[in-house]
């Protein structure tokens, strides 16, 4: 696989990224420790970005649970409890054995592969 240098990278980097998807590239930034470590500022600062404006703009119509202060966590929590405990049994409902495609290999013996281009060149 030939290597594909972006302009004003550095051939060290690229050099990294060989073999990596060229969609995934502009995301790599994300399995970078720092951000991997931060990453939990990003909802607090959401959440407390949510509170504020709940605070300075009251809803118009209110549901008739918002008298019980803390209704919207507790909501929340049971909400993420259930889809935490449905992934066990889903995760048996959908899971496929390793071979569940076949063993790999061409279906059809009379087809061959080496007059199909190849679209990377």
């Amino acid at each position: 696989m030939s290597s594909i240098r972006k302009p004003g990278q550095p051939g060290k980097a690229m050099d990294k990224q060989e073999g990596i998807h060229p969609y995934a590239i502009p995301f790599l930034w994300l399995g970078n420790k720092k951000v991997i470590d931060r990453f939990i500022w990003i909802p607090f600062f959401g959440l407390i970005l949510t509170i504020l404006i709940g605070l300075l703009y009251p809803q118009k119509h209110p549901a008739p649970w918002d008298v019980v202060p803390g209704s919207w966590a507790l909501i929340g929590f049971v909400s993420y409890s259930l889809i935490v405990l449905c992934a066990k049994p889903l995760t048996f409902l959908l899971a496929r054995p390793e071979n569940y495609y076949g063993e790999g290999g061409l279906l059809d013996p009379e087809f061959s592969v080496e007059n199909v281009e190849d679209e990377n060149d």
